[in-house]
């Protein structure tokens, strides 16, 4: 069974992060040497799928949701009324790639509210989308929620890309409205 999630709070320490039941865990690359080469390895297929540069990218984060884990409705970006990541040396989260590592028996779906779109768990399977527009500002309508794993468990991988060093892969686009596809599945199905 899942308990509260523990994320680092204002004070530095782990603290319960009541608006996400799971397990969690990062792949770091300062792990037994022949387990870092699969973590290299999987970094180059994710750069090599979004064309983004990891260089800046976070750590892959592994979630477990058991029975009723969920992750209430959430932004992977800093809105322009948050702080978060001004001190990151990467700025902003650009994009997130989704992993899906197994199905659930029911529930569990990841569900973009403003967008209409919802992703059932599929073993195998990725969702890729750009959190900022291509002028910088934040995509609003990739507010998504992790449903409540009704029977089974449910186990993603995820990748956040920040936004400096993507300055050749991703250019500013000065049209301040463009709006790229939110979310795709990568068997090339758009989910919007």
């Amino acid at each position: 069974s899942s308990g509260i999630n523990a994320e680092y709070g204002e004070t530095g320490k782990l603290e319960n992060a009541e608006y996400r039941v799971s397990k969690t865990a990062w792949l770091d690359l300062g792990i037994k040497e022949d387990k870092e080469f699969i973590v290299r390895r999987v970094n180059r297929r994710m750069e090599d799928a979004t064309e983004l540069s990891h260089e800046y990218a976070e750590l892959q984060q592994v979630n477990n949701y058991g029975m009723a884990g969920q992750y209430e409705p959430h932004y992977d970006m800093a809105t322009k009324d948050e702080a978060a990541f001004q001190d990151h040396v990467g700025g902003n989260r650009v994009a997130t790639l989704l992993f899906y590592m197994g199905k659930t028996d029911a529930g569990g779906a990841t569900v973009f509210v403003d967008a209409g779109a919802r992703i059932a768990p599929s073993t195998n399977a990725a969702v890729f989308w750009y959190n900022l527009l291509p002028n910088g500002d934040p995509d609003l309508i990739t507010r998504h929620a992790g449903c409540p794993v009704l029977v089974g468990t449910k186990w993603v991988m995820n990748k956040w890309f920040h936004v400096n060093d993507q300055m050749f892969t991703r250019q500013c686009d000065l049209e301040q409205w463009t709006r790229e596809k939110p979310a795709k599945l990568y068997n090339g199905q758009y989910t919007t």
